[in-house]
């Protein structure tokens, strides 16, 4: 194969660009054209208790992102628990 040398500040490496979605698809929750799971600003998906973060989510796809979703998620989630199994 061909070498090839390049400058560059930083590289992202991405794998991986198809969602994995087919528990999504079984637990009747909506997806976008692309296959991503839809999600509102609480993460919360169309299926009462069932939220989504990350990749499958769509958007920037760094592990920052989703985390940070990941933590939305977890919140909002706790206030529907806390509701069903309070302390």
């Amino acid at each position: 194969g061909e070498t090839k040398e390049m400058n560059m500040e930083g590289l992202f490496i991405s794998i991986g660009v198809v969602p994995q979605n087919d528990l999504a698809k079984k637990l009747g929750v909506k997806l976008d054209d692309h296959g991503y799971i839809k999600v509102d600003s609480q993460m919360r998906t169309n299926v009462k208790g069932v939220y989504a973060a990350g990749d499958i989510t769509g958007g920037l796809r760094q592990v920052v992102t989703a985390a940070a979703e990941g933590a939305v998620a977890a919140l909002t989630s706790t206030e529907v628990l806390g509701k069903q199994y309070p302390y």
